[in-house]
């Protein structure tokens, strides 16, 4: 058993999108986020009692790394249009040229419903009707998402709609944490991010977990519970006695202790690992650079003993003393075009 007396700040990979996709990959939070949160009106049409997600991915409450995009696939209200499969994705930073990644993304999708158009295009052959959806909790609000239109020269005339689909953004720094809604780990989620965001995650962590009160015994809180715990020891510098107090909200003590010390020892063993990898990958950097640096002094003395038969022993050690594989290069230039090995040993007293 590893013991954790001091606070500690011990990293995951891409903490805040695996928190996301952790939550909304669950198909009742994602329907509870669109029907709370769309300002677009777009999801009206669609039923979200038939919301699924369509993603090969699993994330757990460890959040691991995954690979892929959440998908989800839907249906009309009216059933007379297309089958609707709405695209998720997080982003804690804004990016000028969103909407071409968006597109690119769609037409890989459609791509792979050519492919196998057995499970993804409509009964009448055609493909599915494309949905983005953005979440956003950076600290500068996200005003306006350019569409491709908006970064395309349209002519006087000429359909302004060219490659538009729709995108419902949902720019949470712009709601305030009393105005949050919908499904009680939906609210945790957000006011998680958001106090991030703000840099107040570990004065508001008694507060979030409290959101999941009303859910405590849902099957899935506990994971909930782990997750948000995990988010919150991996970035800030709170200690486990803060965790456990907290936890015990919505679990009995034992349980929070068992949870807290488990996540601890595992991101503990982890980081050990990181920088295990870290330090072997700097070694076999090092020593490709010590490989390059000595390949690099032989090179320039047996040059200079080709071209005068006796090198001095204050050129070879002047020549040895270099430990910048760059530099011995250009000394190698130097070896093969000097003229003399007085004008050579001027250079390299000058270099």
């Amino acid at each position: 058993m590893v013991f954790f007396e001091s606070p500690a700040k011990i990293e995951i990979a891409h903490p805040h999108d695996l928190l996301a996709r952790r939550f909304l990959i669950d198909n009742e939070l994602m329907a509870s986020m669109l029907e709370h949160y769309d300002d677009t009106g777009f999801v009206q049409l669609i039923d979200l009692h038939v919301l699924q997600c369509e993603s090969p991915v699993t994330i757990d409450y460890t959040l691991q790394e995954v690979i892929g995009d959440l998908r989800f696939s839907t249906r009309f209200k009216n059933g007379t249009f297309s089958k609707v499969f709405l695209f998720f994705e997080h982003q804690s930073t804004k990016i000028p040229l969103f909407s071409f990644d968006c597109l690119r993304k769609i037409l890989e999708f459609y791509e792979e419903c050519i492919a196998d158009p057995q499970n993804t295009i409509t009964e009448d052959g055609k493909l599915p009707y494309p949905l983005v959806v953005v979440l956003y909790h950076g600290n500068i609000s996200w005003n306006e998402l350019l569409q491709i239109k908006d970064l395309i020269a349209v002519p006087p005339g000429v359909n302004s709609y060219v490659l538009w689909f729709p995108v419902i953004l949902i720019d949470l720094s712009k709601i305030r944490s009393e105005e949050l809604q919908g499904h009680p780990a939906l609210i945790a989620l957000f006011d998680m991010l958001q106090s991030y965001s703000s840099g107040e995650l570990a004065e508001s962590f008694d507060r979030i977990i409290k959101h999941l009160v009303p859910v405590k015994n849902d099957a899935r809180c506990y994971g909930w519970a782990n997750s948000l715990t995990r988010y919150f020891l991996s970035t800030t510098q709170s200690n486990k006695e803060v965790a456990i107090k907290t936890v015990s909200k919505i679990l009995n003590k034992t349980e929070a202790k068992k949870m807290v010390m488990s996540t601890l020892e595992e991101l503990y063993v982890k980081g050990i690992e990181k920088g295990i990898e870290k330090g072997r990958e700097e070694g076999i950097e090092k020593g490709r650079e010590e490989g390059n640096v000595n390949r690099g002094i032989l090179d320039i003395l047996d040059i200079l003993n080709a071209r005068f038969k006796k090198v001095p022993r204050s050129i070879s050690r002047a020549v040895s003393s270099y430990k910048d594989s760059i530099a011995l290069k250009s000394l190698l230039v130097q070896a093969a075009t000097c003229k003399t090995l007085d004008e050579f040993e001027q250079d390299l007293a000058h270099h």
